[in-house]
């Protein structure tokens, strides 16, 4: 990871519009004098840094433990992460990437343009730190926020997560009301045109997603009314996409790691039984479940469990060949907030009013987006098979919501899994469908389902998700204010 880090924010460029040509000649924004930095320097390395975290850190922790991903047969590198097990080591790296490098190069964008008086680059900034701050509520539950950046106090306090959602949501709104008409963006990777226009679109999801989750501990209804009259939210993906490239350094976060990359291949990760069974039932196949996993070397779509690498099992599944792996590219994007994604929240505050017509109506065009970002057709299918129901609403939208973010991002589903609760624990564990021992089970699982993974951390236990990562080493063991870890199953605000 460090050394894609290196290498990719090292090669952005002052002055070219085309998001490829940043990565065209050397240039670190960290290391020279802050005076003599511009936003346009500053802001898309920031983005990059997010970029790489989401894509890559954080998507494939969540992508574990909301059990989209389980280990390849015979190694060893994310056993862990399947056993619901994150070391506090395993955070830090997120937490060094959004809170010290994009942050704190996104508070320097924020001081220049507010000198400046550029209040369409203090927007892009403020969403993009909006951004970062949630992906880091959503990990660790707890930071430092309103005394952060400060160099004279070495010991910021830690601001509970609901108080900096809360927060972000007070500096969107006041980034948004502030824009002067006529004033310019820099170029960037998500919007490469300069669009401040899609800057707002962006701010306005953002800010929808901070609504809907504070909608589980408080009631915002009127806040989501008010958003969507304004009618501002982005019509499709908002996603980098195009900039990547089949060179060292250049790809996609994600295939750089798993893939061909620095003079190795790796191939760590496939597909859990999980997802594959929910997605391939008995009446149904899903066709996103194609778009997103490789078949097997006998052609078939089959997961694996949770919790082992299976080092001893009977011979027809001891081969990286019974597995199902991952449709990974080069140039797959990197999605930040996906149109399903807003369609699902819609759909949520909907059912939250009892609106069981327009809920029915959200969650429908989120289904149809899932399917247009996938590249595949038969939603309306899907939308028949798993219909909408307002009485059980929450089951309904997280079990879909889960299964349209396994194609996005795992960090993503995580999050919503432990919000909404759904898919929840069925009656079957990993013990149950893989002894140890050799013999395997896999038709045992329950579609639509959670499981126990075949060995689970001792401190999360059976039938409970890991509910946030350990605080960061480099943040709590420097900080005498940092508050004392309330334990791996205490959810994040948002979950309780």
């Amino acid at each position: 990871m460090k050394k894609y880090i290196s290498i990719l924010f090292s090669v952005l460029v002052l002055g070219l519009t085309g998001c490829k040509d940043y990565m065209d000649i050397n240039y670190d924004p960290n290391s020279p004098a802050e005076e003599n930095l511009t936003s346009d320097m500053i802001l898309p390395a920031a983005e990059m840094n997010i970029a790489a975290t989401y894509a890559y850190t954080l998507h494939i922790l969540g992508a574990y433990n909301a059990q989209y991903y389980a280990q390849q047969f015979g190694t060893p590198n994310y056993v862990d992460y399947s056993q619901f097990n994150v070391a506090p080591e395993n955070g830090s790296g997120a937490y060094r990437q959004l809170f010290q490098r994009a942050l704190g190069n996104l508070n320097t964008v924020l001081k220049k343009a507010e000198a400046d008086n550029e209040t369409a680059v203090f927007l892009q900034a403020t969403v993009l730190r909006a951004f970062a701050f949630q992906l880091l509520v959503d990990a660790f539950g707890e930071l430092p926020y309103t005394e952060a950046f400060d160099p004279a106090n070495l010991a910021p306090k830690y601001d509970n997560g609901q108080d900096i959602y809360e927060g972000l949501i007070k500096e969107l709104d006041a980034a948004i009301a502030k824009l002067k008409s006529g004033d310019m963006a820099v170029t960037s990777f998500i919007f490469p045109d300069k669009s401040v226009e899609d800057w707002v679109s962006f701010a306005y999801a953002e800010k929808l997603k901070l609504l809907s989750r504070l909608s589980s501990v408080k009631d915002v209804s009127a806040d989501i009314q008010a958003l969507i009259a304004e009618d501002k939210l982005p019509a499709a993906d908002i996603q980098i996409a195009g900039c990547w490239s089949d060179a060292s350094g250049q790809a996609n976060p994600f295939y750089s790691e798993e893939r061909a990359t620095w003079g190795r291949v790796t191939h760590n990760v496939i597909a859990n039984v999980a997802i594959i069974g929910s997605l391939q039932t008995d009446t149904y196949t899903d066709p996103r479940m194609a778009a997103w996993f490789l078949p097997n070397g006998s052609g078939q779509f089959q997961g694996s469990i949770s919790g082992t690498n299976l080092s001893t099992v009977e011979d027809k599944y001891a081969t990286t060949a019974a597995w199902c792996e991952l449709v990974l590219n080069y140039n797959t994007p990197v999605i930040f907030i996906s149109r399903a994604e807003i369609d699902f929240f819609l759909a949520e505050y909907y059912a939250r009013k009892s609106d069981a017509a327009n809920a029915a109506n959200a969650y429908a065009d989120a289904i149809n987006a899932s399917f247009a970002t996938a590249g595949v057709t038969g939603a309306a299918a899907n939308i028949a098979e798993f219909p909408y129901d307002q009485s059980k609403w929450q089951e309904v939208i997280g079990i879909a919501k889960w299964k349209a973010l396994a194609g996005i991002n795992g960090f993503e589903g995580y999050t919503e899994l432990r919000r909404l609760d759904y898919p929840a624990f069925g009656s079957v564990k990993g013990s149950d469908m893989y002894a140890g021992s050799g013999a395997l089970d896999l038709t045992k699982y329950q579609p639509n389902t959670l499981y126990t993974p075949f060995q689970v951390f001792n401190q999360v236990g059976d039938n409970k998700l890991l509910e946030r990562f350990p605080y960061p080493e480099i943040s709590a063991a420097r900080n005498s204010n940092a508050p004392t870890f309330p334990g791996y199953t205490e959810p994040i605000f948002w979950g309780k």
